[in-house]
């Protein structure tokens, strides 16, 4: 028998085991920290777009046709990478969940955003005035986006999304209460900014990825 072909004694077997879940890990914090990387900047230019075409004293420097057309844009291409990495780390095994799991979750990000996005225009089509209007869509979009970071965080034991979720939660009940303009200022900056110490937090090792071992049910 070969060399290669004996089999690894049980000190062997646990570094490579070791070894094989460091990649692992490595690779799932630099996934999600891109993520909140390509969020922060959908966020904080799309939201800016906004706030522009609103106007900050009354003075609009976007037209507002725009300004949600940049918003839309940068959102819809977040979702669609969101998409993207969650269906190949599915396919690649990197979170150990299956991969139906994985295509599911990110497949609910674009039902619960179209179906998030019905509804208001069935609250305008009732008669939704446009100063609620334009308080409701931000709001709306934020939660939606804070619960599906809570869910995700709970279906794959990400403390790092459930952070998250409980942030931007937190983000859009104090824009709410704010009002109309300075809503969008807070959800250009403090989001991103939400965002960003997340991403920098998994990097540095301070909040990981994933638990750190293995407690509940698979």
């Amino acid at each position: 028998m070969s060399d290669d072909e004996r089999p690894l004694d049980p000190a062997q077997m646990f570094d490579v085991m070791q070894s094989t879940r460091r990649r692992t890990h490595s690779r799932l914090t630099r996934m999600y920290s891109t993520l909140l990387f390509v969020w922060a900047a959908a966020w904080l230019f799309g939201f800016g777009a906004l706030m522009l075409g609103d106007g900050i004293g009354g003075a609009p420097v976007l037209p507002a046709p725009v300004a949600w057309a940049v918003f839309g844009t940068l959102i819809a291409a977040a979702i669609v990478w969101s998409i993207v990495a969650g269906a190949r780390s599915a396919a690649s095994g990197i979170s150990g969940r299956s991969q139906l799991q994985g295509a599911l979750y990110g497949y609910s990000w674009m039902i619960a955003m179209i179906g998030g996005w019905l509804i208001l225009m069935g609250l305008q089509k009732s008669g939704l005035s446009p100063e609620t209007t334009n308080l409701l869509y931000p709001a709306l979009f934020v939660l939606l986006v804070g619960v599906l970071y809570l869910a995700g965080g709970a279906l794959w034991r990400s403390p790092a999304q459930y952070v998250l979720g409980i942030a931007l939660i937190a983000i859009v009940v104090v824009a709410t209460f704010v009002g109309s303009p300075w809503h969008y200022l807070i959800y250009a900056t403090a989001g991103p900014l939400a965002m960003a110490v997340v991403a920098v937090m998994l990097l540095g090792g301070i909040i990981p990825a994933e638990p750190r071992s293995g407690g509940g049910a698979a």
